[in-house]
């Protein structure tokens, strides 16, 4: 687990979930989270994981757990 202390969170100017989401992408973008995995780091559900790549034009790369 890692913690951030509030004022490094309000820096960016998005709220924790926000936040989680757009480190989630970036892992998942660079190919070091699965799906499953940067979809479980958020608390969405991996098909409303992808639907949130989806909007941001982001491609996915599948693993066998996906198949």
């Amino acid at each position: 687990m890692i913690v951030l202390e509030d004022s490094y969170i309000k820096a960016t100017g998005y709220s924790e979930a926000e936040l989680k989401l757009e480190i989630a992408v970036m892992l998942f973008e660079k190919e070091k989270l699965s799906l499953r995995k940067a979809a479980a780091m958020t608390g969405l559900h991996w098909l409303d994981f992808m639907k949130e790549l989806d909007k941001r034009k982001i491609a996915l790369h599948y693993d066998e757990t996906l198949l």
